[in-house]
């Protein structure tokens, strides 16, 4: 499964709370294609498709109303700022509820540090955060 089902329930929803029906019917979706590989309740080191260690380990997956993603304390490697999102780290923009990071190793990886959060999913402030569909 690739995030198809993701990205429509977004362009749909822009990120709201699903109505209850259709977020239970997503996180089923969403929890039956996690790939096999992973453990929904925590697991070890996570690579880039590219091969670069993202962490160590990591503490679970948390599923919400837009896919499921990775949760881990800190990162194994320097993290940068997505080019173009720069402005996340000002002031004025604090509001935001992640700084979009990522590992300049061409794998065009994207990595939530969560800042506040959410009604869609549990997502806790401080954690990293990476689509189950982007690392090995």
């Amino acid at each position: 499964m690739n995030n198809r089902l993701e990205d429509k329930m977004a362009d749909m929803y822009n990120y709201q709370p699903l109505p209850l029906p259709l977020s239970i019917t997503c996180k089923e979706e969403y929890i039956n294609n996690i790939p096999p590989h992973l453990n929904i309740n925590g697991g070890e080191k996570l690579y880039t498709k590219n091969g670069t260690l993202i962490c160590n380990d990591y503490q679970r997956i948390v599923v919400g109303d837009y896919g499921a993603y990775i949760e881990f304390d800190s990162p194994a490697t320097q993290l940068y700022v997505e080019k173009g999102q720069e402005y996340r780290l000002e002031e004025r923009y604090n509001h935001i509820k992640y700084i979009w990071l990522t590992i300049p190793d061409g794998s065009n990886i994207k990595i939530y540090h969560q800042r506040h959060t959410v009604a869609y999913a549990d997502y806790k402030v401080g954690k990293y955060y990476v689509s189950v569909y982007e690392v090995i």
